[in-house]
């Protein structure tokens, strides 16, 4: 949008579009006139636009000299027109009916939706994200249980939108060339205003209605009741973040075993543990897909989160499959590392290679506190058969769980 475009007529030289803000979306428009010029002003245009008019109609400029250009007319505007279009804003919009992609040039992109996982990924080429990047605000209730953003090559930014339960996604539209709108459909029924008529018949009970058998939502697994303790006094917002992904497979070990295809299932549980007993969880990413170091960090900053916990698998070379054990970082603080560690080693039969800081990337850059969790040696004989086995991953997780949430109580969060 940002263009000089030559006038030279009226007392003015040239006319300066420049885009100011995306959300709300904002342009300014700079007149470059003769300093005898009256004041303009800009009127709405039935026929949509706008109208600049001077004060005393045009006879009042018709005889005014044009000051000097402001610039190269050429060189401003084909610079604009090399710079990739930039998106600013991604919000929910229309009562939460619409999510909106906002660049500040013309985009195009094509969304897919997984039926495995339910993401649905947005591809959009030729752009790049803003470093000012604003995102919407993922309450309790918002139709959105997960979002991530990510510049997956120089020129291509790949958007995943995971719904929350009782929520399905339509068509991705193109409202302006400026915006994409992916279509977010509430499968819930909203509740009914307060009752004030004591005929029972007279407001029906609200239903919920449920997502059928065939939507993409990943399977809830049972847990005995009780597995997981102490249900936290207030809303906790607690970032789980499962290591590598996509085209990291982290380390790979004995029989092939890749680190990420073991971390992602014990994180899934951890955070379905969680919100069973309240606790509101983001997950840097909930498929087998590639995250930054940075981005995992930033999910964790932007949401303010109270607490993140980043799930790893541990490696060694050099043939020492003897090497076997759990181990838990952190860099800050120890306590959460600490009741993490506590749980693990009261609920697992596991080597004790103990609590230790560190000076990972993820603890270093994260403003709450953190741990990283090693839940064993992919190479060792003895943690590779256990992580290789569905349920010993599901004890690990409700240990890590369980960890949490008592370091949530000890905190009285």
């Amino acid at each position: 949008l940002n263009q000089l475009l030559p006038v030279n007529t009226y007392g003015v030289a040239d006319i300066k579009f420049e885009q100011t803000s995306t959300s709300p979306s904002e342009v300014k428009i700079t007149l470059n006139v003769s300093p005898d010029s009256p004041n303009w002003q800009a009127y709405y245009s039935r026929l949509g636009g706008l109208v600049l008019l001077p004060k005393g109609g045009l006879s009042a400029v018709q005889d005014l000299t044009p000051p000097e250009p402001s610039g190269d007319y050429n060189s401003a505007n084909s610079a604009n027109q090399n710079q990739k279009p930039t998106i600013g804003t991604i919000s929910l919009s229309n009562n939460n009916s619409q999510l909106l992609i906002q660049a500040n040039q013309s985009i195009q992109g094509s969304g897919n939706l997984d039926r495995r996982t339910g993401v649905y990924s947005i591809r959009i080429p030729n752009v790049q994200l803003s470093e000012s990047l604003t995102g919407p605000q993922l309450g309790r209730n918002s139709p959105i249980y997960e979002l991530n953003v990510r510049q997956v090559t120089a020129d291509t930014v790949e958007i995943l939108v995971k719904p929350s339960l009782g929520v399905r996604f339509g068509k991705l539209s193109q409202p302006n060339q400026q915006v994409l709108a992916l279509e977010v459909r509430s499968l819930r029924i909203p509740n009914p205003p307060p009752n004030t008529n004591p005929n029972p018949n007279s407001n029906p009970r609200p239903i919920t209605v449920l997502p059928s058998p065939n939507t993409s939502l990943p399977p809830r697994t049972s847990y005995p009741p009780g597995s997981v303790t102490g249900t936290p006094r207030g809303r906790v917002l607690v970032v789980i973040d499962p290591g590598h992904g996509g085209k990291d497979p982290g380390a790979v070990g004995l029989r092939g075993l890749q680190e990420k295809n073991v971390i992602l299932p014990i994180s899934l549980d951890v955070s379905r543990l969680l919100q069973k007993q309240g606790v509101q969880v983001k997950l840097t990413r909930s498929a087998d897909y590639f995250v930054s170091l940075r981005g995992r960090t930033q999910i964790a900053n932007r949401a303010r989160a109270n607490i993140f916990v980043s799930i790893h698998a541990n490696a060694v070379g050099g043939g020492r499959s003897h090497v076997n054990g759990m181990e838990v970082f952190y860099y800050g603080n120890r306590a959460l590392a600490a009741a993490i560690h506590g749980s693990i080693m009261r609920s697992i039969n596991v080597v004790d290679r103990g609590v230790k800081r560190g000076r990972f990337y993820v603890l270093r850059s994260s403003r709450m506190p953190a741990a990283l969790v090693e839940v064993g040696f992919v190479t060792g004989v003895e943690d590779n058969r256990n992580l290789s086995n569905p349920a010993y991953r599901q004890r690990m997780a409700q240990a890590i769980a369980q960890g949490i949430l008592d370091y949530i109580q000890r905190k009285g969060l």
